[in-house]
């Protein structure tokens, strides 16, 4: 790893906590205060002869030893260690006496006391590299108000102080704005400005109108590749303006937008103050960038943390805006996935002729048709994401309040729901089961999209029990999905696969609650906690099942349908589409050749429950 130096002059500890509005940092322990310079920073291990006076150092990687890395880093002269938020953290050793708190933190504290180390832990959705930009952004932020004018009042006073500034140097009116074009800062409005001026700063952004005249134009394309001031002549009632870019190396920050409003021209240095101003700006907008990035990535944090029922739930729930008491569900859109068949066994049966004693069946493939080419399967990957992301904005749009995550290839929506509007649950899923379908992901190859309605919990802090019984919810359809697509179409209608993959089969839905599905979420948990015991279990069923699933799967399938049907042969060949005497002649050899008596109630639930376990979809 390298040392990055930070600027000349020492970056404090105090000025880098003060920039860190996002939260990246949390400081554990400052033992010599806050005002301790820092002169540069060591990403990872370092050799023995890299020095470490005055640097902050990020304990990047895999360490042997948490508490040795401080040990080092202090006695290399470091000035701060930035730890991983992680409850894996070496414990505290026995030679150090007992910090308040608990766990590893408590150990780390110690150590780094006893070393006489600053110590600072990462915010668990953070990564290092948001470290490293905060650190070199914070070191600039502070060297920023040194060195002429413009930037000794921009340090006093920020991007507001900035935009006044540029203002006198240029005689122009200013706005700063970041990439999305949003108000950032401006300077005075006077009586002059023109109507967009005026309607820009009061909206907050530019009107999108303006934006879609401006990327027409050219202008937009020329902003972002150019490190010049742009000049743009007076066009009717729209002043002259001077325009220019705030980059921090390659990457675009935003803008400075300056116009000539008040009458006369601009001064004769302000292109060059303009200059100036954009490299002042940088700081103060990549913090900017991080504050944005930071409540952004830690909502999703607390989002994703309290679906899945991991930590403090109560600062997850505060950290979303989410009252404890506030009722909400979870609704899953779940893709369908193409690397597995409709059911695991192997081979699939054809529609036969209604006439005894048996019918050979055809095997069918184990596994979807592959595609012709990776383009094929490259498109289809990218109909999905396209299908997930718009059901994505779907679901955020579908009402104030609700909030989305991608997880994976699924689309998970955290749902509050007002008191009497229960019904908004479901109504959410249906409407994203309507645009999936709208889509085309079906018929392009995609498969169809599975939406669960959890049901509603009465406080966010059981949110992960309602995206539970979603998931649960999913995949009873799935599997439903997947044993009809399996069962013989009279009438033809495409291979099993083909009509699984077009989402079509007896009695399929593609969305439900939890609540419609009732029972059948009982025996899935049932089949779940049942799982192990039939993984290591043994004897005639067992070796029916495993037998027949590995040569085709023809009883396991005539089995299902049979039990099914409350044992009514007739009922089961109709399913099936054979004669009865088909199929009594297969249960016949059930009996025959594996010894299994179909007459005893504990053996038909023995071999209901195993035909289901063994014929589930994957998980």
């Amino acid at each position: 790893m390298t040392a990055r130096a930070t600027r000349d002059t020492g970056l404090t500890l105090r000025e880098l906590l003060a920039f860190d509005e996002g939260g990246i940092l949390r400081l554990l322990l400052a033992p010599s205060g806050q005002d301790v310079a820092i002169t540069g920073m060591i990403i990872g291990e370092e050799g023995a002869a890299r020095s470490y006076e005055g640097r902050i150092v990020l304990a990047v990687g895999v360490l042997p030893s948490v508490n040795d890395f401080i040990r080092e880093a202090a006695g290399r002269g470091a000035a701060a260690v930035v730890l991983r938020d992680d409850p894996s953290l070496d414990p505290a050793p026995e030679d150090v006496p007992a910090e308040p708190g608990t766990g590893a933190e408590a150990g780390a504290v110690a150590v780094a006391e006893r070393a006489g180390v600053a110590l600072l832990a990462r915010a668990a959705w953070a990564d290092w590299d948001d470290v490293a930009t905060l650190v070199r952004s914070a070191a600039a932020y502070a060297g920023a108000g040194r060195g002429d004018r413009m930037a000794d009042v921009t340090a006093g006073g920020g991007l507001a102080a900035l935009a006044s500034a540029v203002a006198e140097f240029t005689g122009g009116s200013i706005t700063i704005e970041d990439t999305a074009f949003r108000v950032l800062a401006y300077s005075a409005i006077g009586p002059e400005a023109d109507e967009l001026r005026r309607s820009t700063i009061l909206g907050g952004r530019v009107p999108d109108w303006r934006v879609e005249e401006l990327r027409r134009s050219g202008l937009l394309r020329t902003l972002w590749s150019s490190d010049e001031v742009i000049h743009r002549p007076a066009d009717g009632s729209s002043p002259e303006r001077l325009i220019i870019a705030i980059r921090s190396g390659r990457e675009m920050l935003g803008s400075i937008w300056a116009a000539a409003d008040a009458g006369g021209p601009f001064t004769e240095g302000a292109a060059r103050a303009l200059r100036r101003a954009a490299e002042v700006a940088v700081p103060y907008l990549v913090q900017h960038r991080l504050r944005e990035s930071g409540a952004r990535r830690r909502e999703e944090h607390a989002l994703r943390a309290l679906l899945a029922g991991r930590g403090d739930m109560s600062t997850h729930a505060w950290t979303l805006g989410l009252a404890p008491d506030q009722p909400c569900a979870v609704v899953i859109a779940d893709p369908t996935d193409l690397t597995h068949p409709p059911t695991p066994a192997p081979p699939a049966v054809t529609t036969p002729p209604p006439a005894p004693p048996t019918t050979p069946s055809a095997a069918a493939p184990s596994a979807l048709p592959a595609a012709t080419s990776a383009t094929a399967d490259e498109q289809r990957e990218a109909v999905v994401e396209r299908t997930m992301g718009l059901l994505a904005v779907q679901a955020v749009s579908y009402r104030a309040g609700i909030r989305v995550l991608r997880d994976g290839g699924r689309v998970m929506a955290l749902v509050p729901v007002r008191r009497g509007a229960e019904r908004d649950v479901l109504a959410l899923a249906r409407e994203l089961d309507t645009l999936a379908a709208s889509l085309g992901g079906a018929a392009q190859g995609a498969g169809p999209v599975w939406v669960g309605a959890g049901p509603v919990v009465p406080s966010p802090l059981r949110a992960a029990d309602s995206r539970a019984d979603a998931e649960l919810v999913v995949r009873v359809l799935r599997e439903r999905a997947a044993s009809a697509a399996q069962e013989p179409a009279a009438g033809g209608g495409g291979t099993a696969h083909d009509r699984w993959a077009a989402g079509e089969g007896r009695g399929l839905r593609r969305y439900a609650s939890a609540a419609e599905l009732g029972a059948a979420l009982d025996v899935q948990r049932v089949l779940d906690a049942l799982s192990p015991v039939w993984e290591r279990g043994s004897g005639p069923v067992y070796d029916l099942v495993r037998a027949d699933l590995a040569s085709g799967g023809e009883l396991v399938r005539s089995l299902a349908a049979y039990l099914d049907a409350s044992c009514d042969v007739g009922r089961a060949a109709k399913r099936l589409v054979l004669h009865p005497n088909t199929l009594r002649y297969r249960l016949r050899r059930v009996r025959d050749r594996y010894g299994v008596d179909l007459d005893d109630p504990d053996v038909r639930l023995m071999l209901t429950l195993a035909v289901r376990l063994a014929t589930r979809p994957p998980r």
